[in-house]
């Protein structure tokens, strides 16, 4: 399917019904499973030393970002494209497209203001995130949103949440003061939504919320750099 797809070095990075109607319990079963790998204490996060970036073009469907260099990409996982930190499991990005069969977008606008735009993207993630689990509890706030004009003139959506997942270490106990409740994992979630194709385009970064302030700046110019194009007829 990506015959057309290329990937170029660089060291600098530039600028179901319509409610998210993307198939995700694949990429997002990958996602729960991501722990970090710390040996030797030299990767405290992925954006822990200077970053190079490397380009990823899909002139197939019709959109290109930049990632990390030393991120892997991780095939079958159910997104569009999957890439992962190779040390910490935790830290990633997918691209999921809407299926051009079941969705008819011209804007981004069509998902209502960024602010309705965060209500849906909180919603997808808690579906997403649903647990048959007995004791297990999520908590999740809608950080921001935002839109922008990009440098291809298109309009942009972007959204950010935070999401906690707290476990019981003994659910099936009778009386209240065994089941003790403790914090799983938090986690920050960025998106990028962009429509083109008649479809809508969401990068995903997913990231610990102990790393998010040290790589914030790496993460939000991979953000900026996420791109919806045209696909020729």
């Amino acid at each position: 399917m990506h015959s057309m797809v290329s990937h170029v070095t660089c060291s600098n990075i530039y600028n179901q019904s319509k409610d998210f109607a993307v198939p995700r319990r694949k990429v997002m079963a990958l996602i729960l499973s991501g722990f970090v790998f710390s040996q030797g204490g030299m990767y405290d996060t992925a954006f822990a030393q200077s970053v190079e970036f490397r380009e990823h073009i899909d002139a197939f469907d019709g959109y290109s970002f930049k990632y990390p260099q030393n991120w892997i990409q991780v095939r079958g996982a159910g997104a569009d494209i999957f890439f992962r930190d190779p040390y910490v499991l935790d830290e990633n990005l997918s691209v999921e497209i809407s299926s051009p069969s079941s969705s008819s977008y011209k804007s981004v606008e069509d998902l209502g203001s960024p602010e309705e735009a965060g209500k849906k993207v909180l919603r997808q993630y808690l579906t997403e995130f649903m647990s048959t689990r007995l004791g297990v509890k999520r908590e999740a706030s809608i950080l921001s949103t935002s839109s922008k004009v990009a440098s291809d003139g298109k309009l942009y959506y972007e959204v950010e949440v935070n999401i906690k997942s707290y476990a019981s270490n003994n659910e099936l106990a009778v009386m209240p003061q065994d089941r003790v409740v403790s914090l799983e994992w938090n986690r920050r979630y960025l998106s990028v939504l962009g429509v083109e194709n008649n479809q809508l385009y969401e990068l995903r970064l997913q990231t610990p919320e102990k790393s998010f302030a040290e790589g914030e700046k790496d993460l939000r110019e991979v953000m900026d750099s996420f791109r919806v194009n045209k696909v020729a007829a």
